[in-house]
């Protein structure tokens, strides 16, 4: 791993991002059993952490039928020696179904393979109001 390789898949990362092009940030950058962990378990889940790139995309599925998005901030990336990266995520969103609007804030910590994937995510977040 070389920090040339680790800035690559960071700045890749923070672009598909902020299109709002997660999807492919998942099919190009991720490995097929990537780790992500959230700071609590997603509900209906067992816990925080989701294992395997398609449970990564259930769980983005869930956020995108779950929030109506009023906005959404990306900034960074953020390189940590060779092989890790944090980005900063702010966004404002409603839950659907209890009309809940809630501000956040949160950083994403991402360890990246010897081939230049991301292997694990781990999110700290907290709320804003």
């Amino acid at each position: 791993m070389t920090l040339e390789t680790t800035r690559a898949v960071a700045e890749r990362l923070v672009a598909l991002c902020k299109a709002h092009r997660e999807d492919v940030a998942l099919a190009e950058l991720y490995r097929a059993d990537a780790v992500s962990v959230e700071a609590s378990p997603i509900p209906g889940t067992d816990g925080a952490a989701t294992e395997g790139l398609e449970g990564i995309r259930g769980k983005h599925a869930w956020w995108a039928e779950s929030f109506e998005v009023h906005s959404a901030e990306v900034e960074g990336p953020y390189l940590h020696g060779d092989d890790r990266l944090g980005v900063i995520f702010e966004t404002d969103a409603t839950m659907t179904a209890t009309g809940e609007r809630m501000a956040m804030k949160e950083l994403g910590i991402y360890d990246v393979d010897a081939e230049g994937r991301i292997a694990r995510e781990a999110f700290f977040s907290i709320r804003l109001g």
